[in-house]
Order: structure tokens, then sequence, then C-alpha cells
């Protein structure tokens, strides 16, 4: 991932420089700075466009990833045509041979010469031309000097959306289905403001939009500390964030090419896009390090203070630039570049028998010509036509027959899949175990006062997650329908935890409740349902939810488990605050993400699991002490056995890019001996203790939905809990957590 990563980086920052001296190249006089807002646009609304159209081809063909990674290169291969077939590979304009003016009695000098001086191959008696500007020579550019220091300012404040927008959710306590939208408003005005903040550039100066752009990026940081409205600071950060970039990035790519001369020009762009991104990457990690050792406060008030400092500064090292001085700083400045032989002093140098006999040649220029401020960008442009759009037309023909093939091959390789699956689902629900109705009965209270299992009702329809009570000698027997639904449960001790989801707000809700099943306290948590855990003297539970906007988490969700007082229906701490120890050294990690949290005996002492990059560490921690220590790494959702000696957990295996499966193993932990379960099916479940010598846990059923009843246990006396709710129907399964047995057979 990282070799991918870097790959990605690396052709951009080879692209972005003579990228941007193209465009500095083919800009008309005094539109400069309204060309590289016109680009930046474009480019933001392409990377808008490309993840949508990415949507609609997974919509159309779900999981067709090879598809959609062809389609994606074969744009690529596109734009590639684009770029060489059409896009003049301009030279600057010191560069370029002056024009020949040719009278009838005067012999015609010959084209290679020229040609050879261009290619930076010697002529005759001529000695052999730089094809680039030594760094140096660039530093001895004054005016460049202050636009580096400039740049370098401007960006030391400039911290990354993503942790802005962490910020706001945690400031404002925003909604984390809104928290994606973010990104998409702070894009469409990037795109909105990139072309009129170019043209304000070349009416009132780059220095001053510069600046502009730094008091609207100082308007963030006031916005997240002020906390206005919920309204307010939601939609005034991305749009605060979308006009700052639309004020800098291409104001400042414009600029530099006003002030390096065109032979240096990309090297130029290169080095000032150098600074900035070490600037802004040096910005981001001082913030995420004052947050992770202080709070978000803190990190925000240093901000804020920075860029009204370093936006002082810049002011003072813009001066220069603003309208009517920069020209005299850049002849002033402006780096000695060696100039061609003209067409005469190579005929000087030439003596009149080597002339070669060759037809005189007409060398023209076409001057580009000043345009007034009015005229459009586009005016003057050229539909091209001829060999090169015939190429063009044959190379997009080949990547349109190229991702047919690729579709055509994914489904061709797909279809056995298919039948099977749609052979195996029918033979499922042919078979007479299958469609066996499960018996009911009425009498509740006669099951609550014996050892029992309570079920969650998975099956769609009117019953969805309602919970059912049924003897744990006989899991498959007679069940008694309660009065509570819930998407999560779990009771000890004659007390139960009971965890709902609000789909329609993203916010969950918990009920403690009795050894009856009445609901005693209820409490309200953000987040989907994800676990919920009692401990056995019932004393305290602990609940666990998914939570999207945390801009370090790639897949856009993360975890919130919070520790709840069972007696006094109160939240006693979030696991996030706890004090967390590896080797006897705290643990600082941004991305910490904790689940599956398991009770011994005291409620006080509990395991979980600790998700902080690509670790999953199993911790040990003590509510009174608000500590926790790293045990090992590659444990998920621990069990902890009713002697408190053992823990069931499920151990990940990955497969690429396929999805991840679990299996479940058994750690002894007095000895360290790990044991791996007879269960070879994947389990993407926590599991529970029946007793000592068996666990339960939930598999998917690869058939479909029971047409009667589908079911999900979960134990009442001994605590089990399961994942988010499966379109697939889920069956519990009792295996001996210290016997190995072959081909997944259930010991009786």
């Amino acid at each position: 991932m990282l070799a991918w990563l870097g790959a990605d980086r690396l052709g951009k920052g080879i692209r972005t420089g003579p990228r941007d001296a193209l465009i500095s190249l083919s800009a008309p006089p005094g539109r400069l700075m309204e060309a590289f807002g016109l680009h930046r646009a474009f480019d933001t609304g392409g990377a808008l466009l490309g993840p949508l159209l990415a949507v609609v081809l997974l919509g159309v063909a779900p999981g067709s990833y090879s598809t959609l990674f062809t389609a994606a290169f074969l744009l690529a291969v596109v734009g590639l045509a684009i770029l060489a077939l059409f896009v003049e590979n301009r030279r600057p304009a010191e560069d370029a041979p002056p024009p020949a003016v040719v009278p009838p009695a005067v012999a015609v000098v010959p084209v290679v010469p020229v040609v050879l001086g261009v290619l930076g191959v010697a002529s005759a008696g001529g000695a052999p031309r730089r094809l680039w500007t030594p760094l140096a020579g660039l530093w001895a550019n004054r005016a460049l000097r202050r636009l580096l220091a400039a740049t370098a300012l401007l960006s030391l404040p400039a911290v990354s959306d993503s942790l802005l927008f962490l910020a706001l959710r945690h400031q404002a306590g925003m909604d984390v289905r809104l928290f994606p939208s973010l990104f998409v408003v702070e894009s469409l005005c990037y795109l909105l403001f990139a072309v009129p903040m170019g043209r304000l550039a070349d009416r009132v100066g780059a220095g001053r939009v510069l600046l502009g752009g730094q008091v609207a990026l100082a308007c963030c940081f006031a916005v997240l500390l002020a906390r206005p409205g919920y309204g307010v600071s939601v939609l005034a950060l991305p749009v605060l964030l979308g006009i700052y970039f639309a004020a800098t990035d291409g104001v400042i790519a414009a600029l530099t090419s006003q002030t390096v001369p065109a032979s240096a020009r990309t090297t130029g762009l290169a080095l000032v896009g150098l600074v900035l991104a070490a600037a802004r990457g040096t910005a981001t990690f001082g913030f995420g390090a004052v947050w992770t050792r202080c709070r978000p406060g803190a990190a925000l008030v240093d901000a804020l203070a920075l860029t009204l400092v370093s936006g002082a500064f810049a002011a003072v090292l813009l001066r220069p630039f603003r309208p009517g001085h920069h020209s005299s700083a850049r002849s002033a400045d402006a780096v000695p570049v060696p100039r061609l032989p003209t067409p005469e002093s190579a005929a000087a140098e030439v003596p009149a028998a080597e002339v070669p006999a060759v037809p005189a040649v007409e060398v023209s220029a076409v001057s580009v010509g000043a345009r007034g401020r009015g005229d459009s960008l586009a005016r003057g442009l050229r539909w091209p036509s001829g060999p090169r759009v015939a190429t063009f037309a044959v190379v997009v023909a080949v990547c349109l027959t190229g991702a047919v093939g690729v579709s055509v091959r994914d489904g061709r390789r797909e279809a056995p899949a298919v039948r099977a699956s749609g052979a195996h689902r029918a033979a499922g629900s042919a078979s007479p175990g299958a469609a066996r109705p499960v018996p009911m009965t009425a009498s509740v209270p006669a099951l609550l006062v014996r050892p029992h299992l309570l079920v969650l009702d998975a099956a769609e329809g009117a019953g969805f997650g309602r919970v059912e009570a049924v003897d744990v000698r006989d899991p498959t027997g007679p069940r008694a329908p309660t009065s509570l639904t819930c998407d999560r449960v779990d009771q000890r001790a004659g007390r139960g935890l009971c965890l709902t989801d609000d789909r329609a707000s993203a916010r969950a809700g918990v009920a403690v409740f009795d050894d009856r099943l009445r609901v005693l306290f209820r409490l309200p948590i953000a987040g989907l349902a994800s676990r919920t855990r009692v401990a056995p003297d019932g004393r305290i539970g602990a609940v666990t939810t998914f939570v999207a906007g945390d801009a370090y988490n790639i897949d856009t969700f993360s975890t919130r488990t919070l520790l709840i007082d069972l007696i006094s229906g109160r939240t006693v701490a979030d696991l996030e605050d706890f004090a967390v120890t590896r080797g006897g050294h705290r643990l600082h990690a941004i991305d910490e993400n904790f689940w599956g949290v398991t009770f011994a005996a005291d409620s006080d002492a509990f395991y979980a699991t600790l998700h902080t990059g690509d670790h999953y560490y199993l911790i040990r921690g003590h509510v009174r002490d608000r500590r926790a220590e790293i045990l090992r790494d590659g444990v998920e959702c621990p069990s902890l056995s009713p002697a408190g000696d053992r823990i069931a957990y499920k151990s990940r295996r990955n497969h690429g890019f396929a999805p991840a499966t679990w299996r479940l193993h058994v750690l002894d932990l007095a000895t360290g001996a790990d044991r791996l379960l007879a269960e070879t099916r994947n389990v993407d479940d926590q599991a529970a203790w029946i007793d000592n010598d068996h666990v339960s846990y939930a598999v998917a059923n690869p058939g479909p939905p029971i047409p009667g009843r589908s079911r999900r246990m979960a134990r009442a006396a001994r605590g089990c809990s399961s994942r988010p709710p499966s379109p697939r129907s889920r069956s519990l399964r009792p295996l001996r957590a210290d016997t190995t047995v072959r081909h997944g057979t259930i010991p009786g």
C-alpha cells in the first residue's frame, strides 16, 4: 500500500511542474491568474466526477472492482492520448528562434544548426547549451526567494481539511451522516471560486488575493473556536476552506510563473511546490501533535495565532508583488539565460562555400498578440482535425473494446459461482430443516425463572428485532416473545442492556432493564449499534456503536465504546479517555478504536480490543483507575470464560482485496497457549461462553432467510452479543473450547 501511494504521489510530483509551466506559456497576456484558476476548477470537477462514476459502475455491477480499475486505467490512456496528440509542447519565448526574414538575393541559413541549438547540441563554433537552469541560478533570483519565504509562511498554518472537519465534529457534535458532505461542499466552493479568484488576482494583484486567502483560513479557526450555531459552523467551515484553497493554490503557481524566467519555469514551479507541501505537512503534523498531547481547543488557538503572525510577515514579503512593482523586480532579478544563435550570426559563422544549395524556406512566426480583459480564454482555439483526430478515435475505440472485454470476462468468471450459489440456496430452502417453523409459547415468566437464552428475531417482517426467551438446555425448543425490541441485547444477574438503532438519525438508544425485562433507564448515544456486554454481577455494562466522520479512518467508520452504571443508569466512562500503556510507556495514537469489551467477575477488570494502525491489540483495563495495558496483538472481540482463565476471540485473516475472514481461537491467560477451534467457517462475531467448556457464536447462513423465522442468539444469563444485522439468517453453534474436531463437526 505504501508503495502504491508513493508511486501515486511521485507521479503527481513529476507532472505538476511541467503542467503548470505549459499553462503559463499558453495563457494570454494579462490573464495568467485566471488561466490557473480555470485549470484548478476543471481539476476539481474531474476529482468530483471520478468517484461518482465509480459509484454508478459499482451500482450497476456490484463487486466488479477489476472492471472499475480497468476503466480507470483506460481513461488514463485516453488522457495520455489527448496530451500526446493535441497539447502543444510550447517552448519558452526566449528559446524560440526568431523569425527569419529572407531577402530574395540572400542565401537561406540551413535549418539544421538552429535545430541542433534548440536540442542542446553544439552548433558550428558554439558551446553546448544547458538544458535547465541550476538551482543556484534560481536562488540568485531575489524575487523568487521572497516568494518562497512568503509561501512557507502562508502554508505553515494550513492544517489538513480532514483534521479541521474532525475538529468540527468534536466541537459542534455534528450528525455523522453529514461528515462526507463537508468534503463535497468544500470541493464545490473551490470549483466555483477558483476562476473568480484568478480574475481578481489579475486585477488587484496576486499578493492581495493570497492575503485574503489567509484571512479565510483564520476565519476557519475562529469559527471552530467561537462555536456558533450548529448550522452556521457546519456550513461556514467548508465554504471558507474552499475559498482559501481557491485563493492560494492557483495564484501561487501563477505568481511563480511570473517570477521565474521561462527557461527555468518548471524547476521553479517544482521548488515552490516542494516548499508548499513541506509547510502544509508540517502544519498538519504539528496540529495533530498538539491535539494528541493537549486537546483540540489548544490546537485551534495555536493555529489561529500562527495564521495571524505568519500572515503579517507574509504581507511584508508580498509588497513587491502588488501591481506596478512586480515587473521591475522581475527584470532586475531575472536569471541570465543563454541565447540561441540568430540566423544572421549563424550565417556569418558558416563560409559561403559550405552553404548547401537547398530551396529557400520561409519561416514565419505567429504572434499571440495582446488580448483585452474582456476576451474569453477560449477565443482563438481551433478544433483539431486530420490524422491526429483519426489516431485519437482509434485509441478511444481500443479502450472501449478493452473495457467491454474485461466486463464480459468478469461476468463469465462469476457466472459459475452465481449458478452454484443459486443452486445451494434452492437446495437449502428445499431442505426439510430449513423451513421448519419455530414453535412459540406464551409462558414468558416460566422461562425467565430458569437458565435461558434471549433470542433476537432476525427475520424480515413485523417481528424483526423482537426479543424472545428460550430454555438454554433446548435452544431449538419453544420460545416466548417479549415486549422488548433490540438490535443488541445482554443480561446478567438481573440487569440487562438493550441497544437499539434509529437509522433515520444515525443514533442509538440504550435501555437498561431488570430480570423481568422491564425498562428502568433510557440513554441516547451517537452511532449505530455494534455490541453490548454486561458484567457477571450486573453492576456495569459496555456498549459499542459505529460512528462516522473520524478522518483517520479510511472506511469512514470508527467505534465508540462507553461504560454504563446499570444501577444508576448513567455513563461512567469512554474507553478513549483511558490511559493505555505498552511495555510501561503511554500509547499516543489518534486512531484508537475500542470494541469487544468483556468483564471479569469484580466489574472492575475488563478485556477489550484496541485497534490502531494495522494492529488489533488485546488490552486489560481497570474501570476505577481509568487505565489499560496492551497484552498481545492479533486479538479481536475477546470473551472471558466464567472461570476467568481463558479468552475466546476471533483472529483476522486477510485475503488481499477480498474481504477479511475470521477464525475462532481460545487463549490461556496463564500459559499463553493459543488453540485454534474446530469451526472452519467465517465467524464475524464475539463468542460467548455457555459454560467453561463450550462457547456460542453466530454464523452466516448461506441459504435464503427461513420463511418462518430466522434467529440470532444472545444469552440472557451469560451475555452473547453479535455484529450488525445481516440480510442473511444467522444461527448459533455451541463448540467445546478445549477440543479440536475435524470437519467442523459440533461435539455432543
